[in-house]
């Protein structure tokens, strides 16, 4: 008598605000950015950091997958930012998610940082 494995669930993403003050947005995202997860989370994603208007501090230790979709979400919330004079930066991305994001130029548009005292350092290093 065989059985069948049980379907794993569908990966997930989480987003968590850590902080959002009068300066900065400080979110931390968990799980897979990919064309599964991004509806949801590109609107918050885009609620909390593009309409604040303040820089943003997102940590992606927790990310463990970054499709395209997921990328484009990033930049285009950095472009709109700098735009109101904003700056976003990548916190301790994983080692193949950091890959991605720096073989695509990422770390040309938004840095990429592996503490949280440099990424606020690196906010106040404005271009």
């Amino acid at each position: 008598q065989g059985s069948i494995p049980p379907r794993p669930e569908a990966e997930t993403m989480d987003m968590t605000v850590i902080n959002a003050d009068d300066e900065l947005t400080h979110i931390k995202l968990r799980g897979r950015v990919d064309l599964d997860t991004i509806g949801d989370l590109d609107r918050e994603f885009t609620r909390q950091t593009v309409t604040r208007r303040k820089d943003v501090i997102v940590d992606m230790s927790d990310v463990d997958y970054m499709a395209s979709i997921g990328l484009r979400m990033l930049v285009t919330a950095a472009k709109a930012l700098d735009k109101f004079g904003a700056r976003m930066v990548l916190l301790n991305p994983h080692p193949d998610v950091e890959d991605v994001l720096r073989t695509a130029g990422f770390d040309k548009v938004m840095p990429i940082e592996h503490d949280i005292e440099s990424a606020r350092e690196a906010l106040k290093a404005r271009a």
